[in-house]
């Protein structure tokens, strides 16, 4: 049974901490900070959306009666397990962490009181955490990609059963056909649930990205060397109005 974790739309220390910034005119803090827990809180969701499609995916693999089929299946959903326990894992420490930093931010305010610095948490320390998260969804949709097309292999293999040599040997002998019609059902099921959740691995990695590349323009060197070249002019400037006066002198 999967351990679902409380929302963090729901913790008590990020409605303080938001009350914080914005009581305090902390206007791009708090805007930088909630589109953050917007994605989280949407991410939330959708590994929720996947933890049940794979669950359903795993209820009607062990109905299958072919060995040889749920044998390929159990394989190819095991490793979309994984990735998605290692997607999870990495997204929960992020949750974690930044919920941390709330409580060090609002603890350093309550001791300081309002007349002093007001400490608020960095949004670029959490790119590391964002770019592994995005790696082990990468994983997973190359992992769900291959799920499906086990599926789409196993369908066309049952589809062209017929054709068969085995088959044609038990339609000679008088046996019937075996075509586990059960098993064409489930499957369907199987594919559909799949195509989901590469559907989802696909959505997430792309959220992840925007998130990601957001953060990552606040530290581009032309924005950086930009300001250091306003800066520069700044001081020219200001120096050849100090030289024209002592001239004027």
């Amino acid at each position: 049974m999967d351990k679902q974790l409380p929302s963090i739309q729901d913790e008590s220390i990020v409605h303080e901490y938001m009350d914080m910034l914005f009581q305090n005119e902390k206007r791009k803090e708090y805007n930088d900070t909630e589109e953050l827990l917007q994605y989280i809180s949407s991410m939330e969701q959708q590994f929720e959306e996947v933890v049940k499609e794979l669950r359903d995916v795993k209820e009607l693999l062990n109905g299958l009666q072919n060995p040889s089929t749920k044998m390929r299946l159990t394989d190819a959903v095991n490793k979309v397990q994984v990735s998605i326990d290692n997607g999870k894992d990495k997204f929960n420490k992020l949750k974690d962490s930044l919920i941390s930093s709330m409580k060090e931010c609002l603890s350093a305010f309550k001791q300081n009181g309002k007349n002093g610095v007001i400490k608020t948490i960095n949004v670029l320390h959490f790119k590391e955490a964002l770019g592994g998260i995005r790696k082990s969804l990468f994983v997973g949709m190359n992992k769900a990609n291959h799920l499906v097309q086990t599926c789409d292999a196993i369908t066309s293999e049952m589809r062209n059963a017929k054709r068969n040599l085995k088959n044609v040997a038990l339609l000679m002998s008088g046996k019937p056909v075996q075509k586990y019609n059960g098993d064409k059902t489930k499957l369907s099921l199987i594919q559909k649930c799949s195509r989901a959740i590469l559907s989802s691995f696909k959505t997430m990695s792309t959220k992840t990205t925007k998130v990601l590349h957001r953060l990552e323009d606040f530290e581009k060197p032309s924005v950086k060397t930009e300001i250091k070249l306003l800066n520069n002019s700044e001081k020219i400037t200001d120096l050849k109005k100090h030289e024209n006066k002592e001239h004027s002198r």
